[in-house]
């Protein structure tokens, strides 16, 4: 293999901060001015403005990703988005299901426990769900914001990460430092549990160089808790 130059490491250093999420979250932003709205204020805003952003900043991201890769000749398939073991794929990913289950329990009690003062009982962005319809709209923002979008964002940067800065098992430690200090709105508790659930899935995604399992496993954990939440806070009567 080629040794990689200095540029190639920083042109793929710019295309990984590219592709973090700060750009396309200021963008996203943008057009909530026009409403009045600071990205502050977005946890008290309507469902609707939130998923909103959720869905503009996926898009944007996934925009400069397919942007980066077709000027790299590049596709999603090279960066593991194929099925030609899509069965196992769904196995493994639907297995992690409960593992995120236990990893949210885990944590959520060890917070309890000896972190009182840091421990949250309720997600905030749960609180702003308040009918059938908002449910549904969180649920389609969580598939594609998170089950899609954040895995493909993953598997880019860890391919970057390993391909020309440092090995792929130094960016998962990276990525998942910072994948759970972006859900610094949801307390200390959720960026520990976020940053636990990131090394899980870009482990998973290293290890069985698909993105099938990662993605099945993030979308469906998300749409159960959302159901598990609007179940249990007895909203639905």
């Amino acid at each position: 293999m080629p040794r990689k130059s200095l540029m190639d490491r920083v042109q793929a250093l710019v295309k990984v901060l590219l592709l973090a999420g700060l750009l396309s979250s200021f963008l996203a932003a943008m057009p909530l001015s026009a409403l009045h709205i600071k990205s502050a204020q977005l946890l008290t805003s309507d469902a609707k403005i939130i998923c909103l952003f959720l869905l503009l900043e996926a898009g944007i991201t996934l925009a400069l990703m397919m942007l980066i890769l077709k000027s790299h000749r590049e596709s999603l398939r090279s960066l593991g988005l194929r099925w030609d073991r899509w069965k196992s794929d769904l196995t493994t990913g639907l297995g992690l299901v409960p593992l995120l289950f236990l990893i949210d329990a885990g944590v959520s009690a060890a917070f309890r426990a000896y972190l009182p003062k840091y421990y949250i009982e309720k997600n905030p962005l749960t609180e702003i769900i308040h009918s059938p319809q908002q449910l549904c709209l969180f649920i389609f923002s969580a598939l594609v914001a998170g089950g899609l979008k954040e895995e493909l964002q993953r598997a880019f940067i860890l391919n970057r990460f390993g391909r020309y800065l440092g090995g792929s098992g130094l960016g998962l430690v990276l990525w998942s430092l910072f994948f759970g200090a972006g859900h610094y709105v949801q307390g200390v508790q959720g960026i520990v549990i976020a940053t636990i659930y990131g090394f899980v899935l870009g482990a998973t995604y290293l290890l069985s160089k698909s993105l099938v399992a990662p993605i099945v496993a993030h979308g469906a954990y998300d749409a159960l808790a959302l159901v598990v939440y609007w179940f249990s806070s007895g909203r639905f009567r």
